[in-house]
């Protein structure tokens, strides 16, 4: 559920900030309450001189000396309410009408809601975290349990304040040697990427994420109350979708990920797809100097900070979030050198291609041209599988084929031969069909990796890139498709074609530079006789296509008569200004039951991750076997 912004201001503001003053000094025992000045001392931290004060405009409360914000709702969830109760009886104080029928309702019929897993003790829970920096007061505040084995017990609730899922712990140090597992979740019961603690937090105030739940209860314990962390480690993602509408009520994020290579990965995933305008991060430090011992200590994460360190240290490292700073602008000698071997992409699974290419690198735009028949659908089909392959999800832009052939082409690659079968229509012509489970696994496979866009939709380019970057930011997709250049409306004429054409390319690099994905643009060559190879002069419209372009690929029908080869498609290396490459020819086969490009058996018998079952291998088709091909 959730609640409008602007009623919540307006309840607030009826309620007013008499009212509001009185209620927090009842509630919050404010100690030297000053009812006509509005301030007392800071119910937070210890202190003889009042510097908590009420600022009557936005009706919050704000500490000058430990910098502590807090509204009526803060105060109402800090006596134990969740967010939504306290919303609920901040609505009954200012005599505001609302429906809640939601609270605590289970709406989602199908799923397999968890069972309280409470024993009526936390004894083990209490000692082993109160090792771990926390008291038991932040351990009753986030709801954690004990269950019947003394492990600890996460209980995940939605927005609504019912329970969805339950993660546990064991109460002790987790010994590997073991094979102990350091969390699981609860047998029996599904689960969803909630955030932990999401319940009871306050969507008018920042946020900070946490990548455990551990991190979490260390803000918390140190004062920062408005903190959640992520369900599933630091590189599963689906949280972001998943609590997409919640999210987008802040107006700031702070990212509190673990200082490892993971973390920082986290981190660089999240900020874009969250809005660098509004979000920060923790910077956590590597080592602490224990004046005591006389040595650095190793930290990690926020509760580690806590431990060593303490909470003033957690809040400074909070309130000091750095800033992603201006998107336009960088300073040069903050920029670190980076290898091609160290950039992250997309393979094309193609081993050619990739000792030449690499990958399709994040950051960079591709251009693919050739001839009708050349094979850019079959060649563009066979990336987006790769990419769903290596699990980063895909979108495209095609006005070229309707959705469900683009589809069909997807299944069959993905298929491959041991789910592809050979039939004859009555008239004997021959065609291919995969079989109805591989395409129900396969369609499950890749179910929320795959987005194409809408054939009904705009196809102005503006309207493309709101798509592209609504679902990079959602979905985390990593390729992005455009097919192809002459069918986007990029809103010109006959004498502003070329300079608006200049001008999306300087807006697909861009894109894919900001939130360091792979862009593809398919390119069509100029009018040019059947069979010949596009050259860097032969692309249709501006010279800048290339030009600007980090990559170009050309693809040719070979006839094989002619050039006296039993290859069917030639793919060239036009350009790379990535490697400084250029002319680089690659000779590809094409199975026509499969709709593959291979150059070696290992691609054409390739097994996809959807199909776990062992088959044997494909027989390797003979040259003189092969089918000749029609469109590609």
């Amino acid at each position: 559920m959730l609640v409008d912004i602007e009623k919540i201001e307006k309840a607030q503001e009826k309620v007013g900030a008499a009212r509001t003053a009185e209620l927090t000094a009842e509630l919050l025992s404010l100690e030297k309450f000053d009812a006509r000045n509005f301030k007392a001392c800071c119910p937070f931290h210890n202190e003889d001189t009042p510097s908590f004060v009420l600022n009557q405009k936005t009706m919050k409360w704000h500490c000058f000396g430990c910098s502590k914000n807090a509204d009526l709702l803060d105060v109402y969830m800090h006596c134990g309410m969740t967010y939504m109760e306290a919303v609920q009886e901040l609505f009954k104080e200012a005599e505001m009408e609302f429906s809640f029928g939601e609270l605590g309702v289970k709406t989602r019929h199908e799923y397999r809601y968890p069972k309280a897993d409470d024993c009526g003790s936390k004894d083990a829970v209490y000692a082993y975290l109160r090792q771990r920096g926390f008291s038991d007061e932040t351990v009753d505040y986030v709801g954690i349990t004990q269950d019947s084995r003394g492990n600890i017990v996460f209980n995940y609730y939605d927005t609504n304040d019912v329970l969805c899922m339950c993660k546990y712990r064991p109460s002790h140090k987790i010994d590997k040697s073991k094979g102990e597992s350091k969390n699981w979740c609860q047998a029996d019961a599904d689960t969803m990427p909630l955030l932990f603690n999401m319940n009871k937090v306050n969507t008018s105030s920042t946020l900070l994420i946490t990548e455990g739940e551990l991190d979490c209860l260390a803000a918390i314990e140190s004062g920062f109350t408005n903190a959640v962390s992520v369900p599933f480690g630091s590189q599963n993602f689906q949280w972001i979708e998943h609590n997409w509408e919640w999210l987008e009520q802040f107006d700031s994020i702070i990212i509190c990920s673990d200082n490892d290579e993971p973390g920082v990965k986290m981190r660089k995933e999240i900020v874009p797809r969250l809005g660098s305008w509004r979000t920060r991060y923790v910077e956590i430090p590597h080592t602490y100097h224990d004046p005591n011992t006389d040595r650095d200590v190793i930290i990690k994460d926020l509760n580690e900070v806590l431990y060593y360190i303490g909470k003033e240290a957690v809040i400074s490292l909070i309130n000091n979030a750095s800033d992603p700073g201006v998107p336009s602008v960088v300073n040069v000698s903050d920029i670190q050198d980076i290898d091609l071997d160290e950039m992250d992409g997309i393979n094309t699974g193609i081993r050619e291609l990739d000792s030449e290419i690499m990958r399709l690198f994040y950051g960079t735009l591709t251009v693919v041209s050739g001839l009708p028949g050349a094979g850019k659908t079959s060649f563009l089909s066979q990336l987006v599988c790769q990419s769903l392959e290596q699990d980063k999800p895909a979108w495209m832009f095609s006005r070229e084929m309707p959705g469900w052939m683009e589809k069909s082409w997807l299944n069959y690659i993905m298929a491959g031969g041991h789910h592809v079968k050979a039939y004859e229509d009555r008239n004997g012509a021959k065609y291919y069909k995969v079989a109805p489970a591989a395409k129900s696994q396969i369609n499950e496979h890749y179910s929320n990796k795959w987005f194409l866009y809408r054939d009904d939709w705009s196809n102005k380019l503006d309207d493309l890139i709101v798509s592209m970057e609504d679902s990079v930011r959602k979905y985390g997709t990593k390729l992005l498709i455009l097919d192809n250049l002459m069918t986007i409306d990029l809103d010109s004429n006959e004498n502003s074609e070329l300079l608006k054409q200049t001008e999306c390319i300087n807006k697909l690099i861009r894109f894919a530079m900001k939130y360091s994905v792979a862009v593809v643009l398919v390119a069509h060559p100029r009018k040019m006789p059947k069979g010949e190879e596009v050259g860097i002069y032969d692309i249709s419209g501006t010279s800048n296509i290339i030009n600007l372009a980090h990559r170009t690929i050309g693809l040719r029908r070979i006839d094989k008569e002619r050039e006296k080869s039993s290859h069917d498609v030639c793919l060239t290396l036009i350009k790379d200004r990535m490697r400084g490459k250029a002319g680089k020819r690659i000779n590809m086969y094409y199975d026509v039951p499969t709709r593959r490009f291979y150059t070696n058996e290992a691609e054409y018998e390739y097994q996809y991750s959807w199909d776990d079952a062992r088959h044997p291998p494909l027989p390797y088709p003979h040259l003189e076997e092969r089918e000749v091909y029609g469109e590609c």
